[in-house]
């Protein structure tokens, strides 16, 4: 399998280290772990480049999406106390969704572990039906790019 993102590509990037809760009976991080670890370098990108402060509430009360779609591409496994590096950014945002592409690579060589592509869709806090997304979060995400 080829891998189609380039690091190059992005301008955001998060470290880190495999814990051993995060490793299956094989020794390598489970895969369903990797959303996980995803989540936190998303959770930063918002924190560190989108300057959203982050509450309880920050992706409950306001700013609510739901995720539409993740597709995953793995290339290699990490394990246990293996260091990480996270490229995140957001190359495309719709009316009612945004696209964010990452990639994990080990960071004592840069091979690459996997790339992920995922659609976050804007819903309303109340009905959880699509909404258009705010405009002031647009005007954060597009200004980040």
């Amino acid at each position: 399998m080829r891998t189609e993102y380039n690091e190059a590509d992005y301008s955001y990037t998060t470290n880190y280290r495999v814990r051993s809760h995060e490793c299956d009976r094989q020794g390598v991080v489970h895969n369903s772990r990797y959303l996980e670890i995803l989540e936190v370098a998303r959770i930063e990108f918002c924190r560190d480049i989108l300057k959203i402060p982050m509450d309880a509430g920050t992706f409950a009360s306001h700013h609510k999406f739901f995720f539409a779609r993740n597709a995953v591409n793995y290339f290699s496994p990490a394990q246990f106390d293996e260091e990480l590096v996270i490229y995140t950014r957001v190359p495309k945002i719709g009316k009612t969704s945004v696209m964010i592409q990452q990639i994990i690579n080990r960071v004592k060589d840069g091979s690459r572990i996997l790339e992920c592509e995922s659609v976050m869709v804007s819903v309303d806090e109340k009905t959880n039906e699509p909404k258009d997304i705010d405009e002031s979060l647009r005007k954060l995400i597009t200004g980040a790019e």
